[in-house]
This record gives structure tokens, C-alpha cells and sequence, in this order.
């Protein structure tokens, strides 16, 4: 069962997330140079089935279905859709964050850390100008929510998040499994082990490969980063 004070957290994430779209949509405009040149028209080709443009060889793949899904359904401009993506993963990271210091801490000391959060510049500028690092903060929220409370199928959600919104977060997401598998082999038997790291190890081989096939379909290219060449070296 959801707790009351689950509930409440998650309705004040979903009331910021309307109230502030909303407001920044019609008084917030978006000059930011990423976000005009590059997010806000991949979301535009998306949503009028434009693949070829909607994709990119260094980008993810997440941003762009959830942005153009934004602009086909509710008719919005693409820095719209962008604004309305960004400050919701924004509003839902603070979900995962109330539970990681209620865990931590207490109740109180939860509450005020999601008052700050909502208060704090260098975030909120993100999120209102619809840049996708927002999703980051979601995707490190989750997986940090599970490793706290050392539930797999949380840390898998973050992990195939960080992977699909941006191809330089793969070395960190292979980082974080790596840390996972071995934070849970200590003090455990071989199948509960296993069992515990299976979610995450298939989010991420999951992940992996919807990026690598969507990217090389669309734009061409096998790998959508340097990266991912620098880690697999020779053998490519």
C-alpha cells in the first residue's frame, strides 16, 4: 500500500509539473541555443514522421519520442514540447529523491529537500528551458532510490533512462551496473544474487540496443557515440 505521504509527494510532483508547464509555456519563452537548433525541431520532425531529422548520432532516443508524442498530441510547438518533457522528469525526479532521504533521514528532512530542489537555479533553469539534462536528474534519482532500498527493478528503470536519453551517460550507466552486480554479491548465494541483477543487466542490454538499432535505422550510423567506440576499441 501508497502511504499518504507517498501520495501527497507524488500529487505536488504532478500539480508543478501542470502549474509550471503551463506558466512557462505561455510566459517563459526558450532562447537557449540547444533546445531552439536541435531538441525542439527533432521533436517537430517526430511528430510529423520525419525520422531521418528526428534522430542523431551523438543524441538518445527518449527525448525525442516523448517530446514529438508532446507535440502530436496536444498540438503544442516543439519548444513547448520540450519545456513540458524537461520540467516534468524535473518534477517526477523529486518522487524517488523524497524516498532516498525519508530512508536516509526522516519525513521532514525529505520535504525540505524537495522545497529546495523546486527553489534551486541551476536546475529549474534546465528544466524551464526545456534541455534534456532534467532527465538525468531523474534517471540518478532512480537509481539511487534503488540501491537505497536495494530493489532491482528501480535501479533498472534509471539505468535504461540514462542509456536511452543520452549516449555519453553510457559509460556512467555501465559504471553504475558494475558497481550494482558487485554491491549485490556481498553476503548473498549465487541465484539470489542473480536474480537481483538480472532487471538491471537487461534494462541496460535493452536500452543499448534500442539506441544502436533506432540510431543506425534512421540516421545510418551503427554507433551514436564516440564513446561507445572508445569502449568496445578494437574489436569494432
Amino acid at each position: 500500500m501508497i502511504s499518504s505521504e507517498a501520495r501527497k509527494v507524488c500529487g505536488v510532483a504532478a500539480c508543478y509539473w501542470v502549474v509550471v508547464s503551463l506558466l512557462c509555456c505561455l510566459l517563459y519563452p526558450v532562447t537557449i541555443s540547444d533546445t531552439c537548433a536541435r531538441y525542439a525541431p527533432m521533436a517537430d520532425y517526430f511528430a510529423r514522421g520525419e525520422w531521418e531529422f528526428a534522430f542523431h548520432p551523438r543524441f538518445g532516443v527518449v527525448f525525442q519520442v516523448l517530446t514529438g508524442l508532446v507535440v502530436k498530441c496536444l498540438g503544442v510547438s516543439g519548444d513547448c514540447a520540450t519545456q513540458i518533457v524537461s520540467i516534468g522528469f524535473y518534477a517526477f525526479a523529486t518522487i524517488p529523491l523524497w524516498f532516498v532521504v525519508r530512508a536516509l533521514f526522516d519525513s521532514r528532512t525529505a520535504w525540505w529537500t524537495i522545497a529546495l530542489v523546486f527553489v534551486f537555479e541551476d536546475m529549474t533553469r534546465y528544466a524551464f528551458d526545456g534541455l534534456r539534462d532534467s532527465g538525468k536528474f531523474l534517471g540518478f534519482a532512480l537509481v539511487a532510490l534503488g540501491a537505497v532500498r536495494r530493489e532491482s527493478k528501480w535501479y533498472a528503470l534509471g539505468v535504461f533512462l540514462l542509456v536511452t536519453l543520452a549516449s555519453y551517460c553510457f559509460a556512467v550507466s555501465a559504471a553504475l551496473l558494475a558497481g550494482w552486480c558487485l554491491f549485490m554479491l556481498k553476503g548473498r548465494p549465487f541465484g539470489a544474487w542473480l536474480k537481483s541483477v538480472t532487471l538491471p543487466v537487461c534494462a541496460f542490454l535493452l536500452a543499448t540496443a534500442i539506441v544502436v538499432v533506432m540510431t543506425h535505422h534512421f540516421t545510418g550510423h551503427w554507433l551514436p557515440s564516440p564513446h561507445y567506440i572508445r569502449l568496445l576499441g578494437r574489436w569494432l
